[in-house]
């Protein structure tokens, strides 16, 4: 049920008063809301509360939230610190603060031990510093359009997440990152100030996905550093990488033949994860088709294979 951009001021209005009681999501989107004082008027079987863009300044009172929320939107609000957050409910698992005024992860501590997302999109932290105080199961954090310039301390965060967004930050290298959860899958590094593979080794080893789209990337050397698990790495929009450069080292499904592919990784060992993102594509799927055919045809007589590779 959505009562969007109705002037709202307080949990104590009567269109709160008059919700359904069997209601499970609520949207107050655009209100004037600046505290969570009456929200025990709230239907009490809620699960989902987004309260987007308004004035809520503390998790003060919040111990009166319905006791089955899994999930609170307050981006857009004008939350400065995680003080009180130990009255949310104890089994919400989503936690959206994005653009808020939190400065650093004092009070961390006192979120819901199930947490699993937490977005802290675009508020003012500058160091992982308090972090090991977060969920331990914390699965996935945000912290895009920070003011994070290093992995410096970065072992404090929790150990099994799996997903770090530190996009739009100020991280001018990989120095550091080999403090990182070890089981990190997924890391976005879009919008920072990365200029090369340098330390790159120390990235987690089990990392699947790794964004680098408009970083100031300007040479391949070191790549050979990447994490063998990579499946997809992403490095449009680095100003100094010219458009040869992208179509020889990243996607394999440019290349004219399967043959051409292969003399290419024979140049250039070093760079291990290729490029996957084809899906949506019809053109590259099409190759990539092809050229898994052609794979498989070639290894089925391997003279003749390595014959063409020599003569070429």
């Amino acid at each position: 049920m959505s009562l969007t951009l109705r002037g709202i001021k307080s949990f104590n209005d009567t269109l709160i008063e008059e919700l359904p009681k069997d209601l499970e999501t609520l949207t107050l989107y655009g209100n004037r809301i600046n505290s969570f004082e009456g929200c025990e008027n709230l239907p009490k079987g809620l699960k989902i509360l987004i309260l987007m863009s308004n004035k809520i300044n503390s998790f003060d009172f919040s111990e009166n939230l319905p006791r089955k929320l899994e999930k609170i939107h307050l981006g857009y609000n004008k939350i400065s610190s995680f003080e009180y957050s130990e009255n949310l409910p104890i089994n919400i698992k989503e936690l959206d603060l994005g653009r808020n005024q939190i400065s650093s992860f004092e009070h961390s501590g006192n979120l819901p031990r199930n947490l699993e997302k937490l977005n802290l999109y675009d508020n003012q932290i500058s160091s992982f510093k308090g972090s090991v105080n977060l969920p331990k199961n914390l699965k996935k954090l945000n912290m895009g359009y920070n003011q994070i310039s290093s992995f410096g301390v970065s072992e404090c965060l929790p150990i099994d997440l799996k997903e770090l967004d530190l996009g739009r930050n100020q991280i001018s290298s990989f120095n550091g990152c080999e403090s990182l959860p070890k089981g990190l899958e997924k890391l976005d590094l879009w919008c920072n100030k990365i200029s090369s593979f340098e330390n790159s080794e120390g990235l987690p080893r089990k990392l699947e996905i790794l964004n680098l789209r408009s970083n100031q990337i300007s040479s391949f050397e070191h790549s050979e550093n990447l994490p063998k698990t990579l499946k997809n790495i992403y490095i449009e929009w680095n100003q100094s990488l010219s458009k040869e450069q992208l179509l020889l080292r990243y996607t394999k499904f440019e290349f004219g033949t399967f043959l051409e592919y292969i003399k290419f990784l024979q140049r250039h060992q070093d760079f291990i994860p290729i490029l996957n993102e084809i899906h949506g594509n019809p053109r590259l799927e099409r190759m990539k088709t092809e050229l898994e055919e052609e794979e498989r045809k070639l290894k089925e007589d391997p003279e003749t294979f390595y014959n063409l590779i020599n003569q070429n």
